[in-house]
């Protein structure tokens, strides 16, 4: 199984203790990013008005390692500061509509610096992650009846 296999999707109950797992979502969305500059690109909302800078990494693939401005109508590299730090893993579901920002942040994936989880009782969400939320909206890939 390849590092970056979203097992997650496949598992509800992996954390409990027990001998069960139960199985909810068998994504067909497994997909690989082999170049985040032009995925982003192509997918993200240009009308939206704000930039976040995303630093990107990717275990399997070193040139996948990036820091990318994006917002104001464009992705591109940069060496500014980055806002946010992701797994390649990570921003997959976040790309394909399958998860929002405001979700990852709140797991921890969506990551600023050393800070990895998010304090209980925090409801503000930082308005980086909202410029997020409006490049990229969580879509519902499934059907919802």
């Amino acid at each position: 199984m390849p590092p970056d296999f979203p097992i997650e999707l496949f598992f509800h109950s992996r954390w409990q203790a027990g001998k069960e797992l139960k199985m909810i979502d068998a994504s067909s969305r497994m997909v690989r990013i082999l170049d985040p500059l032009q995925v982003i690109s192509r997918l993200m909302d240009t009308s939206v008005s704000g930039s976040v800078v995303l630093k990107i990494h990717d275990g399997l693939l070193p040139e996948n390692n990036v820091k990318i401005e994006i917002g104001d109508g464009v992705a591109k590299t940069t060496e500014a500061a980055e806002d946010f730090e992701v797994e390649i893993s990570d921003l997959v579901p976040l790309l394909t509509g399958r998860l929002s920002p405001i979700s990852l942040w709140r797991h921890g994936r969506l990551r600023k610096g050393s800070w990895k989880n998010v304090p209980w009782g925090i409801s503000e969400v930082p308005e980086k992650v909202c410029i997020l939320e409006s490049i990229f909206p969580k879509i519902v890939t499934h059907n919802a009846l």
